[in-house]
C-alpha cells in the first residue's frame, strides 16, 4: 500500500512535489512491533552526497592580565584573514578585560589552535580555553542538483527526526517553520491555550496540521537552549545580512538540504566536550544517538471481529488518524498526538472507573508494550547509516586539525 503527500514550496500551493510512502509488515518478533506496518519514504538516499561541518564554535578564553578588545580581535583577523565575534565578559576601565567569548565561524581547528596559541604566548591563559557552544551541520546534496530532490529530502527529514521525546516537555520547544502558511510562524501542531478540551483534541485529530514548507526553515526546540536547538532548512542563500538587505545565491551545485543543531554547554558538556583539547578524542558520532536521530512510524495491523465488529471500526479510524498525523507532521507530531492520548486517558480514568463499576466489570490493563522511550517507532536505519558516516568524516578531519 502507499500513500502520498503533497510538498509545497510557500504558501499559495507554490511549485507542488509528490512524497510518496509505502506500508509494510514489519518482521518483528518483538511484543511492541508484533502485527504492525511501517512507513518508508521511496526516496533514493545513495543520490545524495551527505557530509557533516562545523558552522561555529564558542570559546571561552581567561588571560593572566587584562587586555583591550580591539587587541585580541586584532590577532584574530591576522591569522584568520576574518574579524571573528568577540565580547569581553568582565570589561572593566578603559575597556580592557581578562575573560572573552570568542566565535569562531566555521573554524579550521588548525587555524583556531594558532590564534589561541599567540593570544597565550602574548598575555598567558589563566585556565585552559572552554568551549561553551557549537553548531553542527549536516548537509545533502543531491548527485544531480534539482530543487525536486531537494524538496523531498527536506520532506524526508521534517518527517522523520526525533531528538528524543525531551523537546517535547515544553510546547515552545515543538516544531514550527518560518515563513508559514497563516502567520509569520506555524506550529506543525494547533494548540488552543483558552481551552484544555479543545486543546487535547486539536494534539490528538489532524484536521488543523501545517505541513511543513519545504522552502521554510523547520525548528526544534529554542534558541540558545543550553543543551540544544535544531534548524532543517532548503539551503539555496548564503551570507545573508538581514541589516543590509544582501545575500548570494549559491550555485545549483552547492544548494543542499541542510539539518543543524546548536549544543549549548550542556549539550557540550553531554557529549564530553568541555575544553577546547577535548577536540583531539571528541567522538561526534555519539551525537547521532541523541540529536541526530532518525525514525520510522509503525501501525497496528487491525484485523475484522465478529464478536466486536463497532470496536475494529474504532480502532481502524485511530490508525488512519495516527498515519495522517505522521505524513502531515513526522514522527515528532505523532509523539504529541500519544502524549495527548495519554493525557485524555488520564482525565477521563474516573470516569471510566465508574462505568466499570456500575457494570460489574475491571477497567482494561494498560497496554506496556511500546510503553518505551521510543514507543512502537523503529530505526530509520539507512538514513542513521548515512549520518554517521558523515560524522565519522567530520571526527577523521577534526582529529587531523588538531594534531592528532
Amino acid at each position: 500500500m502507499t500513500h502520498e503527500v503533497t510538498l509545497y514550496r510557500e504558501k499559495g500551493n507554490k511549485d507542488p512535489v509528490l512524497l510518496t510512502y509505502v506500508e509494510k509488515a514489519l518482521r518483528s518478533s518483538q511484543a511492541r512491533l508484533v502485527n504492525r506496518t511501517a512507513l518508508t519514504p521511496l526516496i533514493d538516499l545513495g543520490a545524495y552526497q551527505c557530509r557533516a561541518v562545523p558552522d561555529w564554535i564558542d570559546v571561552r578564553i581567561e588571560l593572566n592580565r587584562p587586555s583591550q578588545f580591539w587587541w585580541v580581535n586584532k590577532h584574530i583577523e591576522k591569522l584568520t584573514g576574518r574579524r571573528e565575534h568577540v565580547v569581553p565578559f568582565d570589561e572593566g576601565p578603559g575597556g580592557a578585560a581578562s575573560v572573552f567569548f570568542v566565535r569562531f565561524q566555521e573554524p579550521n581547528f588548525t587555524l583556531v589552535r594558532k590564534v589561541l596559541k599567540e593570544i597565550e604566548d602574548k598575555h598567558g591563559f589563566a585556565t585552559s580555553p572552554i568551549v561553551t557552544a557549537i553548531e553542527i551541520s549536516i548537509d545533502f546534496y543531491p548527485v544531480r542538483p534539482s530543487e525536486e530532490a531537494r524538496a523531498r529530502m527536506h520532506g524526508v527529514l521534517v518527517r522523520h527526526f526525533f531528538p528524543t521525546t525531551r523537546v517535547l516537555k515544553n510546547n515552545r520547544t515543538w516544531p514550527r517553520f518560518m515563513p508559514g502558511l497563516m502567520k509569520r510562524t506555524d506550529y506543525a501542531i494547533s494548540r488552543n491555550d483558552n481551552d484544555s478540551g479543545l486543546d487535547i483534541g486539536g494534539r490528538m485529530t489532524p484536521g488543523m496540521d501545517r505541513q511543513a514548507l519545504y522552502g521554510s526553515t523547520y525548528y526544534v526546540g529554542e534558541r540558545d537552549d543550553p543543551r540544544a536547538f535544531w534548524r532543517i532548512q532548503n539551503k539555496v542563500l548564503d551570507k545573508q545580512n538581514k541589516a543590509a538587505g544582501t545575500r548570494d545565491e549559491l550555485p545549483d551545485d552547492k544548494k543542499r538540504v541542510r539539518i543543524e543543531v546548536a549544543l549549548g554547554e550542556e549539550g557540550c558538556r553531554e557529549i564530553g566536550l568541555e575544553r577546547f583539547s577535548d577536540l583531539e578524542t571528541l567522538r561526534f558520532t555519539r551525537l547521532q544517538k541523541g540529536f541526530f536521530q532518525f525514525m520510522k512510524p509503525t501501525f497496528a495491523i487491525v484485523r475484522p471481529r465478529v464478536d466486536r465488529p463497532g470496536s475494529s471500526a474504532v480502532r481502524r479510524k485511530v490508525e488512519e488518524y495516527r498515519k495522517e498525523r505522521f505524513l502531515n507532521a513526522g514522527v515528532l507530531g505523532l509523539q504529541i498526538r500519544e502524549d495527548a492520548r495519554e493525557e485524555l486517558r488520564a482525565l477521563e480514568m474516573p470516569n471510566i472507573r465508574r462505568w466499570h463499576g456500575r457494570n460489574g466489570s475491571k477497567v482494561p490493563a494498560k497496554m506496556r508494550a511500546g510503553a518505551g522511550a521510543y514507543g512502537t517507532m523503529v530505526a530509520y536505519e539507512e538514513l542513521t547509516r548515512m549520518v554517521e558516516r558523515a560524522l565519522a568524516g567530520l571526527q577523521r578531519r577534526v582529529r587531523k586539525e588538531m594534531g592528532v
